[in-house]
């Protein structure tokens, strides 16, 4: 059985863009609270994230956040979907794009509530995303008219 150099070679040009993609200044840092040093990725969202943010997004469907660890090997699907977003610059840049005036991103020290409050609203229900971009269901809805979406910082009005 003769080998596809093609497909030898596809392996080697993931991991080297994924390296590439893990040295960029703004992945050195969760995306979701500006931790140092991530050691955890979202595949489909193209975001690194630390310990903290990880477990809520491993609260998530995979539909909506598929995590992994950075030590392990990566098919070379998810990592095409990382380097094709681009990592947490340019992910963010969508996923916050419209983020209201008085709404914090949660800080490092930040608490779980308040930071799966953050990210949920960010990645299922995708409050934050340029109004034309969002993909809005039923779930959404109903978690708005619980009060479950994301609310402002803590003593501040809506």
């Amino acid at each position: 059985m003769e080998n596809n150099p093609l497909e030898l070679d596809r392996p080697v040009t993931s991991k080297r863009k994924f390296k590439e993609l893990l040295l960029q200044k703004d992945n050195q840092f969760c995306a979701d609270c500006n931790a140092a040093q991530p050691k955890w990725a979202s595949a489909n969202i193209g975001v690194f994230l630390c310990f903290k943010c990880y477990n809520v997004h491993r609260s998530l469907n995979t539909h909506v956040s598929r995590v992994l660890p950075l030590g392990d090997e990566w098919s070379d699907d998810d990592i095409d979907a990382m380097v094709e977003v681009g990592g947490n610059s340019s992910a963010n840049s969508i996923y916050e794009a419209y983020i209201p005036e008085g709404y914090a991103k949660p800080s490092p020290d930040a608490s779980q509530e308040e930071r799966t409050k953050f990210i949920r609203a960010k990645y299922e229900y995708q409050e934050f995303l340029k109004p034309s971009l969002r993909i809005v269901s039923s779930k959404y809805h109903q978690a708005r008219k619980n009060g479950r979406v994301y609310r402002k910082v803590a003593g501040e009005s809506d």
